[in-house]
């Protein structure tokens, strides 16, 4: 029995073979904890067992007396419709801020697949991350409903669970429905806007054209290296080695998109193409925070400095070794952005346009 409460707690310590059900971990792994405790207990003082068995016996005190463990592992998901279509949300933290960050991903973004960005800037802040009518699992959303309509069904969502006022985070196809977010309602206390879209560059209206004839013509070798080179720059793929692995990752995800993927990238591009303009005149009085990659060719510089000038209290951040696949390739800067313009950071930044030194 001693061996197999050794095998047990080694198991506990090493997270590298095997991964474990966070969600159930304050209940269920503590109560196997404690299980082997009381076989051992019985035959020898636990103390003199093995490092492993002293951190288990740490982590049940741990559990006893710390809150915040316990909300680091609280998500929440919860699984709406707004006239018709399926939203999704889930929190991450619930409790640890007064103000939640309401997180909007990109285009090809859900839920899952930003859990790492959602569950980092949760060390800090409760954070609730939309899938929006026509990302993730939600399905289809038909390219002639507009980005007003996703705004409504992002509202009537957080009115549901009970939250009114935000802080509010888009990045990308996520930046467009962040801004008319601001623009439509109150309650809003910060925005964050990664690679801000106040629109479509008109030199890039052919190029989406072109992605979705690829796309209705199963040319999918084509509309992934298109694609591809849209959203990371060629010439910083040449001198960076992250870049160049983010592209490769990014590619061959495309190449194994599935039919829903598909259909759901063709109706938000032509929801982008038919409502994708911003007015920057509109803006709210409230405290941007804007950012991008130096290198980014999609949503450049000089496009994101112009959407943090269109506010009172805006800032513009650059990121050097970046181009529009930032959360990739400079993930710790960013979740550092954020924490910041949420005032939870380790130091807070002045207002202003600003320029990362060169790392």
């Amino acid at each position: 029995m001693l061996q197999k409460c050794n095998n047990f707690a080694k198991w506990l310590t090493c997270t590298r073979n095997r991964p474990c059900n966070l969600r159930s971990f304050p209940v269920c792994r503590a109560h196997m904890v404690k299980q082997a405790l009381i076989h051992v207990s019985g035959k020898q003082k636990v103390n003199k067992y093995s490092s492993g068995t002293k951190f288990v016996q740490t982590l049940l005190e741990e559990q006893k007396v710390s809150k915040l463990h316990s909300l680091s592992f609280d998500h929440q998901y919860h699984r709406l419709s707004f006239e018709g279509f399926p939203i999704h949300l889930k929190e991450y933290s619930k409790g640890l801020t007064e103000v939640p960050l309401v997180f909007i991903g990109g285009a090809f973004q859900n839920i899952t697949q930003v859990e790492k960005l959602s569950n980092a800037i949760a060390q800090k802040s409760w954070v609730i991350t939309v899938d929006t009518p026509g990302n993730g699992d939600t399905g289809i959303l038909p390219h002639t409903y507009g980005f007003e309509f996703i705004c409504r069904a992002i509202h009537s969502a957080l009115k549901s669970i009970g939250v009114d006022r935000i802080n509010l985070m888009g990045c990308s196809y996520g930046s467009i429905i962040a801004m008319r977010y601001a623009q439509k309602y109150l309650g809003i206390d910060k925005l964050i806007l990664a690679s801000a879209m106040a629109e479509l560059p008109r030199e890039l209206e052919y190029d989406f054209n072109l992605l979705l004839f690829q796309l209705e013509w199963d040319r999918i070798e084509d509309f992934a290296e298109g694609f591809t080179n849209l959203m990371t720059n060629p010439d910083l793929r040449q001198t960076n080695r992250i870049a160049r692995l983010t592209a490769d990752k990014l590619k061959y995800a495309l190449l194994n998109a599935t039919t829903g993927i598909k259909e759901q990238f063709k109706h938000n591009t032509l929801r982008i193409l038919r409502d994708g303009r911003t007015d920057l005149s509109l803006m709210p009085d409230v405290e941007a925070t804007i950012f991008t990659g130096v290198h980014d060719h999609f949503v450049p510089v000089e496009a994101n400095m112009a959407v943090a000038n269109s506010f009172k209290n805006g800032r513009f951040i650059a990121v050097p070794d970046a181009d529009h696949m930032i959360h990739v390739e400079k993930f710790k800067r960013m979740i550092q952005i954020i924490h910041e313009a949420l005032d939870c950071g380790e130091e807070h930044r002045e207002e202003g346009l600003e320029m990362d030194k060169a790392a």
